[in-house]
C-alpha cells in the first residue's frame, strides 16, 4: 500500500509557512530549538528512558508535527518543552533554547513567567484540564492578568474577543458557565482561547481532538490550522493521526520508543520515507478508492518495547521485517542536504509512490 493520495496533496500545494513567507528566501527565526533532549525516571524497577536524545526545532510560522504510536514518549516530549514533567523525572539537554534564550538552567520562577505567557499547551482532555469549580470566565482571565497586570475589564474583553474568535457564539454568557455546563467541543475551543490570551510564540497541541466525536475533531483542526496561520505562530501538534498530519503539517517528526527515528518535510516524509517503522505506519493508512471496504488495513506487528533500563541499537529491531545484525548496534544516523533525518543500518532509499 501506498500514500499516493497524500503525498500528491503535499507536493502540489505550498506548505503553510511558505504560503506566508510568499517569495522571500529568508528563514524565519527558530522559535524552539532542542538537541539531546532526555528524560528519565526512577522507578522501583530501574530507570525509565522515556525521551531518549530528542533533537527538534519549530520556526516562526511553522507546523511541526510529532507522530507515533502510544507509548513512544509524544507527550513526555511536549510535557518537558512546558517544564510540567513530575517530580520523579529528570530532564536534561545539550541546548534548549526559546527564543534563543537557553533555557535548560533556567530558574523555576523564570519558566513560570514564559509558560502561559509564551509558550502555551492545549491538553488532551479539556474535562480534565478545566477545573470544575471556577467559571470560564474565571479561568480565561486569570493568567492573562497575571502575566499582563491587565484590569478586570480588560482581561474581560480579551476573553470574550477570543472566545468569539474560535467560534463560540453569546460569548459574554459563557463567562458566567462551568465547564460540566459546555459540550466537548465547545470545552475544547476555550482551551485553544484559554492558550491564546497572551499571544504566544509557541503553541503545544498534544492530540487536541482526541476525546471529540470525528464531526467535532475535524472543526477543531481545521479551527487550530485557521488560527495558526492568521496567527503566525509555531505550532507543535502532536497526533498519531497521519491524515491530520497530512493535512496541516510543514515538518514532521517520528518518535518510537521515546526517540525520534525520522524527521523532515511532510513531502519527504509521505513521497520518500526511510526508516521502517515511518513506513509501517504510511503502509496503515486506508486509501480512497484503494483500500477494500472491510478489507484488512496495514499493521506493525509487536508492541512497543520497554524503556526500563539500558537500550542499545534499534528499538524497532524486533518489529521490523527488515532487521540485520547490526540492528543490535550503533545505529547511525542519516542526513540529505535539505534536513530530512533518520536512524537505520540500511541504506537510504528512493521510495517513490505508485
Amino acid at each position: 500500500m501506498t500514500s499516493q493520495t497524500i503525498t500528491e496533496s503535499l507536493v502540489t500545494q505550498p506548505s503553510a509557512s511558505t504560503k506566508r513567507s510568499g517569495a522571500s528566501s529568508a528563514m524565519p527565526q527558530n522559535v524552539l530549538d532542542i538537541t539531546g533532549l532526555t528524560v528519565d525516571i526512577a522507578t522501583p524497577r530501574g530507570t525509565l528512558h522515556v525521551v531518549r536524545d530528542v533533537s527538534l526545532h519549530v520556526k516562526r510560522g511553522e507546523t511541526l508535527c510529532i507522530v507515533g504510536e502510544s507509548g513512544c514518549g509524544k507527550s513526555m516530549t511536549s510535557l518537558a518543552i512546558m517544564g510540567l514533567l513530575p517530580k520523579s523525572a529528570k530532564r536534561s539537554s545539550t541546548r534548549f533554547e526559546f527564543l534563543g534564550e537557553e533555557l535548560s538552567q533556567a530558574s523555576k520562577s523564570h519558566v513560570n513567567d514564559l509558560r502561559g505567557n509564551k509558550m502555551a499547551m492545549i491538553f488532551q482532555e479539556p474535562m480534565t484540564a478545566l477545573n470544575p469549580a471556577y467559571t470560564i470566565g474565571e479561568q480565561l482571565t486569570e493568567h492573562y492578568r497575571h502575566h499582563l497586570k491587565a484590569s478586570e475589564a480588560d482581561a474581560r474583553a480579551r476573553t470574550v474577543s477570543l472566545l468569539e474568535k474560535v467560534g463560540i457564539a453569546s460569548a459574554a454568557q459563557r463567562l458566567g458557565q462551568y465547564p460540566h455546563q459546555l459540550s466537548g467541543g465547545l470545552r475544547q475551543r476555550v482551551m485553544i482561547a484559554m492558550s491564546l490570551m497572551c499571544d504566544p510564540e509557541l503553541l503545544i497541541a498534544d492530540e487536541p481532538s482526541t476525546a471529540l466525536d470525528v464531526t467535532i475533531q475535524a472543526q477543531i483542526l481545521r479551527l487550530l490550522a485557521d488560527l495558526q496561520k492568521e496567527l503566525g505562530i509555531a505550532m507543535v501538534l502532536i497526533t498519531h493521526d497521519l491524515g491530520v498530519v497530512a493535512r496541516i503539517a510543514d515538518r514532521v517528526a517520528v518518535m518510537y520508543a521515546g526517540q525520534v527515528v525520522e524527521q523532515g518535510s511532510a513531502a519527504e516524509i509521505f513521497s520518500a520515507p526511510q526508516h521502517p517503522y515511518t513506513r509501517g505506519l504510511i503502509s496503515c493508512i486506508p486509501i480512497p478508492g484503494r483500500t477494500i471496504p472491510g478489507g484488512k488495513l496495514g499493521t506493525i506487528p509487536g508492541v512497543v518495547p520497554s524503556l526500563l533500563g539500558e537500550m542499545t541499537g534499534c528499538a524497532f529491531r524486533e518489529r521490523c521485517a527488515s532487521a540485520q545484525v547490526s540492528c543490535a548496534g550503533s545505529i547511525p544516523v542519516h542526513q540529505t542536504p535539505h534536513g530530512h533525518q533518520w536512524r537505520c543500518v540500511l541504506e537510504p532509499t528512493k521510495v517513490v509512490a505508485a
